[in-house]
């Protein structure tokens, strides 16, 4: 899961925040903006901007076997996403979620842990976007 790392760099959102602070989710920790909640609910996080104009999501589960590619095309035919491209590694794709909102996603990992990232609303606070993925710390 060292590539973790990887998702910073494809994300590219580098910029000044406040922070609530870091808070421990078992598999990792990431720091939490001011004016954002956070909670768990099993191998995700959710991470939700208090106005409800961004939110993210990250899971980190098992491969169980599974490489990553298969694992991002699953994501990409459950989610029903398009442009799934390869990049460094790591796997990136968009889809429209639920509500009818573009969202952008970022798949890491390794042989046996990833990430999924979710970022939906980047557009509306990029710069706490950028510190959530670059705080993001593996245990």
């Amino acid at each position: 899961m060292k590539r973790l790392l990887v998702i910073v760099a494809l994300v590219a959102l580098f910029a000044s925040a406040a922070f609530a602070g870091v808070q421990d989710f078992g598999k990792f920790t990431v720091d939490v903006p001011e004016g954002w909640t956070a909670t768990a609910d099993g191998e995700t996080v959710g991470i939700v901007k208090n106005d409800n104009t961004a939110s993210a999501s990250i899971t980190v589960s098992e491969t169980e076997g599974a490489s990553l590619k298969e694992i991002a095309d699953a994501f990409v035919q459950t989610l029903g996403g398009k442009n799934l491209a390869a990049n460094d590694g790591a796997y990136t794709f968009e889809f429209t979620n639920q509500n009818g909102v573009a969202s952008k996603a970022v798949l890491s990992g390794d042989d046996k842990n990833y990430a999924l990232i979710v970022m939906t609303g980047v557009e509306n606070a990029p710069d706490d976007f950028g510190k959530i993925v670059n705080s993001l710390t593996e245990k």
